[in-house]
């Protein structure tokens, strides 16, 4: 199981996925709707371990 950390609102899954892939991070799964209610997206770290991002969606 990756390790997850989740942002305060779903629009900054997108900010942070953005920002660590431009700092060189690896991604692995860009941001998206997750039919189980959460934005979601998955960077990888220097030893190729995914780190996922979330988000639960309003209403979800």
């Amino acid at each position: 199981m990756n390790p997850a950390f989740q942002t305060p609102m779903p629009g900054d899954v997108d900010a942070k996925y953005a920002e660590l892939v431009e700092a060189g991070y690896e991604g692995a799964k860009e941001p998206w709707d997750a039919f189980w209610g959460m934005r979601y997206a998955t960077v990888l770290d220097p030893d190729g371990n995914g780190i996922d991002l979330y988000c639960p969606l309003p209403g979800a």
